[in-house]
């Protein structure tokens, strides 16, 4: 390779006009400034990096031309040719930057991403070597920068096919501008063999770098634009999901206005139809009690309401001396009805049988079906004399129906009188066994069951103790508030022999959260009423319901929890809510019910 010219001597001159190589570094310069201000709006590392190679390859451009020859004095040539390879070095370190921008994509470019990498740092490192004062380290500089930038070039042209062969859009300017670089070492090389002449190197050179920054120029407008085009394209986005979003916004207020009138419409009509609304939910809570307390075939009374009337019926006869007398009837050989006939027919002669015997009761009579073909009648204020009789009449009544294919049907029963301080238990036993007696002597008759041995004194019983009966002068005048009291009455009294007699619990919380659904009811409706009355005390009123709600509410979480505190339970029912409040505080509202009843005694339409 050939020695440089000395420091002392000028470079050779160009082919290229002076006036041509200015107006080429001055493209170069504005290429790299348009470039950095681009990376201000845009901010892409492209441009920034596109702006610094172009900074240093309009450098380098000066320094080959012979723009520097004419601008500086003399003695400051001889430093231009170190620096000449110092910004060609640094010119390859950006230009492998920007080139490893642009074929990002690709993936077969970024397998030599790498090497690429470390050749541009290479010649970077090694263009330094040539500022030492040492003319051999210059020409080494030399030779090495060639062969790095070679080795670059030839790198960077095997990633643009790559790039190019998976449809990347900057792969055939990256080529051109490797294929000027190679060019351009190539004529570095022939100049130092001495294959070129040094002029002709030198023009050969700059035309490299001519081609090497107009592409890269182009690649920098097409990059510019690209993202111009995409930044306008999300903003156009961007205003187009505002302006969506606000006509979404306007849509969905208009239909919250609407919404919001529509619900105030609404809430203005069930002001106005609230009350109504609860009489229907009060009928509605009365046939479901119906429903869940009536056999479904026969419409009798179940066990379950048997058990919540008898028991205030025992309390009663506790407590006044009254008789009460209980019927147990059975049909004689139902079983053969059933196998004969089928259970249809079985069916139809029960339900025929019901409505036989109900003919013959008065309206305080209750009829009970105890199971199967089994049947009780409760008959209050009757003594054995009276039942029998009653008893009879039944045997007799049913014997002479002729149901329809099955023909005439018979009853065994079997007759009792409440003996005071007798158990439930006991008494239904007691009546069983003369209903048992009656099978035994032939069927289709009526057998007396005979008083209980007493022993010592005769007992009080629990339900004189627990037993709370109804009286007329407990009355308030108001149909709807009087039987909301009788019943809790009856259920409270009901729910207090359950427990006395140890039922189970869980029967025991039925009862309870029966009874607190009917007061919390009956609170709701009362409070309603007084609203309408106007009383002045209803704030202080309301405060007592809660209060007592909320009592009810931990008795019936402690009974749930199986701690079942009898006490507390006794003294809550009888104390708190019946004496203490039904008939001590709701007296002082009385007088003002009855100014929302109209003139004929019913209950105000307002209501």
């Amino acid at each position: 390779m050939l020695a440089p010219l000395p420091p002392s001597l000028p470079a050779p001159p160009s082919a290229l006009p002076l006036a041509l190589q200015s107006f080429v570094a001055g493209i170069l310069v504005a290429l790299a400034i348009l470039s950095i201000l681009a990376y201000h709006s845009l901010r892409d590392r492209v441009l920034s990096m596109a702006g610094l190679f172009g900074l240093t390859v309009a450098a380098a451009w000066i320094t080959f031309s012979d723009i520097a020859a004419s601008l500086l004095p003399g003695p400051l040539l001889p430093a231009i040719r170190p620096l000449s390879v110092v910004l060609a070095g640094t010119s390859l370190a950006a230009w492998e930057r920007v080139t490893a921008y642009l074929l990002a994509p690709s993936l077969g470019a970024g397998h030599l991403a790498r090497l690429r990498r470390f050749s541009a740092m290479g010649a970077f490192a090694v263009s330094f070597v040539a500022l030492l004062p040492w003319e051999p380290s210059f020409l080494v500089s030399r030779i090495l920068l060639g062969l790095l930038a070679s080795l670059l070039g030839i790198l960077t042209l095997t990633a643009g096919l790559r790039a190019h062969r998976e449809k990347v859009g900057s792969a055939r300017l990256v080529m051109a501008v490797s294929l000027a670089l190679l060019f351009r070492c190539g004529s570095l090389a022939a100049s130092s063999l001495g294959w070129m002449s040094r002029a002709s190197s030198l023009t050969a050179i700059q035309a490299a770098l001519l081609v090497l920054a107009l592409a890269l120029g182009w690649a920098m407008l097409r990059q510019m634009k690209e993202l111009q085009q995409s930044t306008e394209a999300v903003q156009a986005a961007q205003l187009a999901a505002a302006a969506g979003q606000a006509r979404d916004m306007e849509k969905l207020v208009q239909e919250r206005n609407a919404e919001l009138s529509e619900r105030l419409r609404d809430l203005e009509e069930a002001r106005r139809t609230a009350e109504a609304a609860n009489q229907s939910l009060q009928r509605a809570l009365s046939q479901l009690e119906q429903v869940a307390s009536t056999d479904r075939l026969t419409g009798a009374w179940n066990r379950r309401r048997f058990e919540e009337a008898v028991l205030p019926e025992m309390a009663l006869a506790q407590r006044r001396r009254d008789p009460l007398a209980l019927i147990m009837f059975d049909l004689d050989h139902f079983k053969r009805v059933n196998d004969t006939f089928g259970h249809g027919a079985g069916d139809l002669v029960l339900a025929g049988t019901v409505q036989t015997v109900r003919q013959h009761l008065r309206l305080s009579d209750a009829l009970i079906r105890w199971g199967g073909e089994e049947f009780l009648v409760m008959a209050p204020a009757t003594r054995m004399e009276g039942a029998m009789g009653l008893a009879e009449k039944l045997r007799t009544a049913l014997a002479a129906v002729d149901f329809p294919d099955v023909g005439q049907v018979t009853m065994s029963l079997g007759v009792s009188e409440y003996t005071l301080g007798e158990s439930l238990e006991a008494w239904i036993e007691r009546t069983d066994q003369a209903l048992y007696r009656a099978k035994t002597s032939g069927r289709n008759c009526v057998v007396q069951a005979p008083a209980p041995e007493r022993r010592g004194p005769e007992p009080l019983g629990e339900q004189s103790l627990l037993g709370m009966v109804w009286e007329e002068a407990y009355t308030s005048g108001h149909p709807l508030i009087d039987a909301q009291h009788r019943r809790l009455f009856r259920l409270a009294s009901t729910l207090m022999s359950v427990v006395a007699e140890n039922h189970p619990l869980a029967e025991v919380s039925l009862r309870l959260e029966t009874l607190l659904a009917h007061t919390a009811q009956h609170f709701h409706d009362e409070e309603a009423l007084l609203r309408e009355a106007r009383y002045p005390d209803l704030a202080a009123h309301a405060k007592v319901h809660a209060s007592l709600l909320q009592r009810a509410g931990n008795l019936q979480t402690d009974v749930q929890a199986g701690e079942l505190d009898f006490e507390r339970l006794v003294t809550f029912l009888a104390l708190d809510l019946i004496k203490g409040h039904i008939l001590t505080e709701d007296r002082h509202h009385f007088p003002h019910l009855l100014t929302v009843l109209g003139s004929d005694g019913t209950m105000s339409a307002e209501v």
